[in-house]
């Protein structure tokens, strides 16, 4: 919002409502002015004014028949007399009045007042805020259209914006009116020595005024002398400020000397809604790297792998695919910060040996690399280096599968044949260790060795259910439960991480995916018809599963034969979709929204962010990857997203739920950042489905829940 903008400028801006006059915004100068600590409630007749009904001087009728309106007031409060910029706005669905406040007393002191400029500041800043606050990235030309704006309204030469490098000041942005090419006037680069004396008034939210450089030859023989090589006889300097830091400046070349009054009250405003959008634009590039690239090692996220996949074409790609085995028991043996160190050596080896090939992590353990082109006699040589690195020899060892895309193939093709000889060498090496997490049944599953071999697990029961608790971090109390699945076998239960991967490359998840979902519906049938509390749960579907044509039919259909109320269902599904399926799952996501089905995206950040995804669909519920939480105590960059993508999901209306949760720091911090829910096992570990079913009832008969702070 443009009020974001505002808060650090010193001049008082304030809303008012038309017809209420109830104060909606006053910026941090007003605030600080009236000593206002909330808005809400404030008429702003009594609290600007001091008065007890509304001003006779008001401006509403003014607005209402033009649009806009300048003036001038005595406020008897402050002892001030101000200029006001009056405009007509829209804010929050309500006709308001915005007013900028601009200190006339300051304005004499400097040579009395500023007849006939009022207008053309008043369009020239509420232009120059526009055009700043839609500026989306840091290319944008924007920023150089305000500096012309600014400079040919100062009739000045140069309008510039320098930003600190090192020992240097570098212009980064530039309006020049007549260019002039020779080295001596083109220098983008301006010497410490030239701005030092410059930076404690800067520091303090001063701007530094030039009148005559000619005056420093005697004082200041370095800032005359790259000054005068410059063309500048005189200079204005405002500063620039990003999270309370100065980090450069703006400079107005030789204004119109009649212009100088007002560039001192203009720019003041002008430099600060430039440092709250800069401010911004850092904060959406930092947002921007994160939506492609894993936060850990610095590669390209599994976002980013499939959308360049998909660009593959014809013969001649090709796609290595790399998983970390046993780095769960690396992680619970040594250590996470051991294995982070592990991913991140992993990393730096596939750079190493990529060439021309670009290095993946997929999420996990899990790596790839990606050749738009590569002659297939390369890509094997690629191979044979590879294989040495990842046997053991370093403390650990990977499953590796490589394709080379040949004529006719899809990029999907390849990368499923790849998977297939990652997942052989993985079996491989289990088979070699003789662990358990080899067995022969999974071997069948993996390779579906036996037709029919998925369907005779789930009718005979070898797949369970496992309900994790969700927790409302405002009360404590179980506010819904995910529920997950597991394979019984001889005893064993073995985890998704095993089964979920191949049955997704092999296009056979849905038939676990519809089994889960009418376990679901069977069980709260039961628990509803016995009068037993019951909350909202969460099903997890296959990117497959979900763009499946008939997916919502088949939904229904299980939900209408059990009769559960679409309230306690919940569709949860992990964004990071095959691009060639992205409008199917746009589609589908808007169907289910429409029939009323509550949509969940899982698994969101640090490995699976695809933010253009929260502005495409109505979705409910937003869950915060792991990765990010793992992460709160440790990596202030991660904070400072999860703050924002915490407080926009508010202002969108979309519950954050937080996986993963282990700490109670990290609960501190979430409920501090206003995070709705919280799963993991700091509050419960995901329990089969009667101690699931005994821990809610306890819950509801509890006066209070469980109290997570």
């Amino acid at each position: 919002m443009l009020t974001n903008t505002f808060d650090g400028i010193k001049d008082l801006v304030y809303i008012v409502d038309l017809e209420t006059y109830d104060l909606l915004y006053a910026n941090e100068a007003c605030r600080k002015s009236f000593h206002i600590d909330d808005v809400r409630g404030l008429k702003c007749y009594e609290t600007i004014q001091g008065f007890a009904q509304p001003c006779e001087f008001c401006t509403n009728k003014q607005l209402l028949k033009y649009g806009r309106w300048t003036w001038s007031c005595y406020n008897h409060l402050l002892q001030r007399r101000f200029d006001l910029y009056d405009s007509l706005i829209e804010f929050d669905g309500r006709k308001a009045r915005m007013e900028i406040a601009y200190d006339a007393g300051t304005q004499a002191e400097a040579g009395g007042s500023l007849p006939g400029y009022h207008d053309d500041i008043e369009r020239l800043l509420s232009h120059c805020v526009r055009l700043l606050h839609e500026s989306t990235d840091s290319g944008n030309d924007n920023f150089n259209i305000v500096l012309e704006e600014v400079g040919r309204f100062l009739e000045a030469d140069r309008c510039r914006l320098f930003e600190f490098h090192e020992h240097e000041a570098k212009s980064t942005r530039e309006w020049i009116r007549q260019r002039d090419d020779s080295p001596r006037n083109n220098r983008r680069e301006m010497p410490e020595n030239v701005y030092a004396g410059w930076c404690e008034s800067l520091r303090q939210g001063n701007g530094v005024h030039i009148a005559d450089v000619e005056a420093l030859a005697a004082t200041s023989p370095d800032e005359h002398a790259f000054l005068s090589s410059q063309g500048i006889r005189s200079l204005l300097v405002e500063p620039l400020v990003v999270s309370s830091a100065l980090f450069g400046f703006l400079c107005v070349d030789n204004p119109a000397p009649d212009k100088v009054r007002v560039a001192r009250i203009m720019l003041t405003s002008i430099s600060q809604v430039m440092s709250s959008a800069i401010e911004r634009l850092r904060l959406m590039s930092t947002l921007a790297h994160f939506t492609n690239h894993d936060a850990l090692t610095g590669l390209g996220n599994r976002h980013f792998f499939l959308e360049q996949m998909h660009h593959l074409s014809g013969s001649g790609a090709a796609i290595l695919l790399l998983e970390v085995n046993g780095l769960k028991k690396i992680n619970e043996t040594c250590g996470m910060r051991h294995g982070d160190e592990l991913l991140i050596r992993i990393a730096d080896i596939l750079r190493n040996l990529a060439g021309e090939g670009t290095p993946f992590r997929l999420g996990g353990g899990e790596f790839a690399l990606l050749w738009p082109a590569i002659s297939e006699a390369d890509f094997h040589a690629v191979m044979e280096r590879v294989a040495p690195f990842f046997s053991g020899t370093l403390g650990f060892s990977a499953a590796v599968g490589g394709h080379w895309q040949t004529e006719g193939e899809t990029p999907h093709e390849a990368y499923i044949r790849a998977e297939e000889l990652l997942y052989q060498h993985k079996k491989e090496h289990y088979r070699r260790q003789g662990t358990s997490r080899y067995r022969a049944e999974m071997d069948d599953m993996l390779h579906l060795a036996q037709p029919g071999k998925l369907e005779q697990l789930l009718e005979t029961g070898k797949f369970i259910t496992y309900w994790q608790p969700k927790f409302s971090v405002e009360n404590g109390h179980i506010s819904g439960a995910e529920v997950l699945v597991r394979l019984r076998d001889n005893g064993d239960i073995i985890g998704p991480g095993q089964f979920i991967p191949l049955l997704e490359a092999l296009h056979r998840t849905y038939l676990l995916d519809f089994h889960v979902f009418e376990e679901t519906c069977r069980f709260l049938r039961s628990w509803l018809d016995d009068g037993l509390p019951v909350v909202p749960i969460s099903s997890n579907f296959s990117r497959h599963t979900f763009v499946m044509p008939d997916f919502l039919e088949r939904l229904e259909a299980i939900r209408t034969r059990y009769d559960i109320p679409l309230s306690l269902l919940q569709v949860e599904i992990t964004e990071t979709v095959d691009a060639a399926d992205h409008e199917a799952f746009l589609a589908m996501a808007r169907k289910l929204h429409e029939h009323g089905f509550s949509l969940a995206i899982d698994d969101f950040g640090v490995a699976h962010a695809n933010l253009a995804t929260l502005a495409e669909v109505d979705f409910n519920v937003l869950k915060l990857d792991k990765r990010l939480v793992d992460s709160l105590e440790s990596n202030p960059k991660l904070l400072e997203i999860l703050k924002m993508l915490i407080a926009t999901s508010r202002s969108l209306h979309i519950t954050t739920v937080a996986e993963g949760v282990e700490r109670q720091r990290q609960l501190d911090i979430l409920s501090q950042m206003g995070c709705h829910e919280i799963q993991g096992y700091l509050l419960s570990r995901p329990l089969p489905v009667e101690e699931f079913r005994q821990k809610l009832t306890d819950d509801a008969r509890s006066e209070f829940g469980p109290s997570p702070s």
